[in-house]
């Protein structure tokens, strides 16, 4: 494999490539067809989703020689291929927060671009920007230069002053589906030459909640060390989470009140050097997944795709030993507890302290 990172080897070169963003790629790419060009976009949601990467392609496709495409075959979308755009400057709020910075980037607006038509500033992290420099932003980005186009980035939309919402275009991003980034992954190692087991892309589409980067970064970390074939059990042992066999097991166990069984797993969940904290939100999912079945069987249909069918099994055999009241008072207590994991001097305590209040509910 090489040595490049995946999500930057494989980084989108086309609108088609975006994941789980239908619904954003969609308007944006008729919009740039049309010629109707906003002269500032807002794009917030969860990090790792396409919010950076859709403002690149957006900046390559308004200086594509081909009219607003990107075609990736012009003088201009090879240079933006390579990193060399030329109009296009990213600045990351978070270490350029301040005033002077923004004055700066006021000043810049006025040149005319190098190559191509229009020069794209994406602002990643705005939200960090102060409150200075948010207003200090704010009359150039109500009436940027013609040849001007503003893109923010945020994953915290509530610290954005609403003046700047006011004066964007608004694209709120999504954690794409299981399947989607399953999808992701398997085309990604079939592009490496891997063979990925099934319920190995479940596994890490599971581990990166949601994240598409954060998918990408753990499938080459794991094919950094199983570059030919990766099972289940392999990814497992790689990331050092817990097996799935084990949620099994502890929802059998609680479900059953069997609490000397449930806190013996704990110990050796200890004792193998697993991450508790992953494998309490783990447990968190199939409380989660039991009280969507227990108020309406129909709703499987919604939580199918985040579990292997012996994952349902278990969940299903288990289901009359709780009533709705418990499984949702079940999730208060984990997620309460949960809170517990990076204060505590014994990292197996919020996990038994958990598990007691769970079977004696």
């Amino acid at each position: 494999m090489s040595e490049q990172v995946l999500y930057r080897k494989y980084r989108p070169k086309d609108f088609t490539e975006i994941v789980g963003q239908k619904h954003i790629i969609t308007p944006i790419v008729n919009s740039l067809k049309m010629g109707k060009i906003a002269h500032a976009y807002l794009f917030s949601g969860p990090r790792g989703t396409g919010k950076t990467t859709t403002a690149r392609l957006i900046a390559k496709a308004l200086n594509c020689l081909e009219r607003n495409k990107p075609c990736n075959a012009c003088a201009n979308c090879e240079r933006f291929n390579r990193g060399q755009g030329m109009n296009l400057v990213e600045i990351d709020a978070a270490s350029n927060r301040g005033i002077d910075e923004i004055r700066e980037l006021r000043a810049g607006v006025r040149f005319n671009p190098g190559d191509g038509k229009y020069k794209i500033y994406i602002i990643d992290e705005v939200h960090q920007l102060t409150k200075e420099a948010f207003n200090a932003l704010l009359k150039t980005l109500e009436e940027p230069p013609a040849h001007v186009v503003f893109i923010l980035a945020t994953t915290e939309l509530e610290k954005v002053l609403p003046t700047v919402v006011s004066r964007t275009q608004h694209y709120d991003f999504r954690r794409p589906t299981v399947p989607q980034i399953v999808g992701r992954l398997e085309y990604l190692a079939k592009k490496e030459n891997v063979i990925l087991d099934k319920e190995a892309a479940h596994l890490i589409a599971l581990a990166a909640e949601g994240g598409i980067r954060d998918a990408e970064s753990i499938l080459g970390q794991i094919m950094s060390v199983e570059d030919k074939k990766i099972t289940r059990e392999e990814a497992e042992k790689i990331l050092g989470l817990p097996r799935r066999e084990t949620g099994k097991k502890m929802f059998g166990f609680i479900a059953r009140k069997d609490a000397f069984s449930a806190l013996a797993l704990i110990q050796e969940l200890t004792d193998a050097g697993y991450d508790l904290s992953y494998f309490t939100k783990f447990l968190t999912r199939y409380f989660r997944y039991a009280l969507f079945l227990k108020i309406d069987p129909n709703l499987k249909k919604f939580i199918a795709d985040e579990l292997l069918l012996d994952e349902m099994e278990c969940i299903v055999s288990h289901l009359p030993a709780f009533t709705a009241e418990e499984l949702s008072r079940s999730l208060n207590v984990i997620v309460q507890n949960m809170q517990i994991f990076k204060k505590t001097p014994i990292p197996q305590l919020p996990l038994e302290v958990t598990v007691i209040e769970l079977i004696n509910r």
